[in-house]
């Protein structure tokens, strides 16, 4: 409820800061491709006159979050004839929104669709460790394992989410697997890559805990 609150609120505003028709008022009149596109090419061209400071940007950026909310809707209101990529897609950008529930969702669909399928089980667990359900994260990241022995992420989140759960043991051990493995991204081009220094600071804390056990 908060999030159509926040869009009203803002569309009043600019709507407000462009009073007379331009493409932007006509956009949020009628909310379409065509018309987003048309609005687009209408702030980054008063951008570029270097008049306006930063405000075409910041409308740039609103009506840009504005269409991807309003495509994820229709993705959505459509789920069940979605195709897999498309289906890993959408859940994916709900992770990158903090909306867990709505990733996690779809990511099971994904599990029962196509099983064998290493990538939604992965980010399924990435979901829920940021949830803060680590039984279920780990459960998930370990068919991510089991699906594909080299998926180098899955590891790292297996040892973070190990971390969590005071298995200091085997979360260092699936540090060091993925240390002998290829880091490579995942097709989805939204993979969250965690910082070296996060996992080394988490290898080296690990090592300690593990030390004369």
């Amino acid at each position: 409820m908060k999030k159509y609150v926040f869009i009203t609120l803002g569309l009043l505003a600019l709507a407000f800061c462009f009073a007379e028709e331009s493409p932007v008022t006509l956009y949020l009149q009628n909310q379409n491709l065509e018309t987003f596109q048309q609005a687009v090419n209408y702030l980054i061209k008063i951008d570029q006159e270097g008049e306006s400071g930063m405000q075409a940007k910041l409308n740039l950026a609103y009506i840009s979050n504005l269409e991807s909310l309003r495509l994820m809707d229709l993705a959505k209101a459509d789920i069940e004839n979605l195709k897999p990529g498309e289906r890993f897609a959408l859940a994916n950008l709900y992770l990158e929104m903090d909306k867990y529930d709505d990733a996690i969702d779809i990511y099971n669909l994904l599990n029962e669709a196509t099983p064998k399928w290493s990538c939604p089980w992965r980010h399924k667990g990435e979901a829920l460790y940021k949830s803060g359900n680590y039984e279920a994260a780990k459960k998930s990241l370990e068919m991510a394992i089991e699906t594909n022995k080299e998926h180098y992420d899955a590891y790292l989140w297996y040892a973070k989410t190990l971390y969590e759960l005071k298995d200091y043991k085997n979360a260092l051990k699936a540090l060091e697997t993925a240390f002998d493995l290829t880091e490579e991204l995942e097709d989805s081009g939204f993979d969250q890559v965690i910082p070296e220094e996060e996992i080394n600071q988490l290898y080296q804390e690990l090592q300690k805990l593990t030390q004369n056990k």
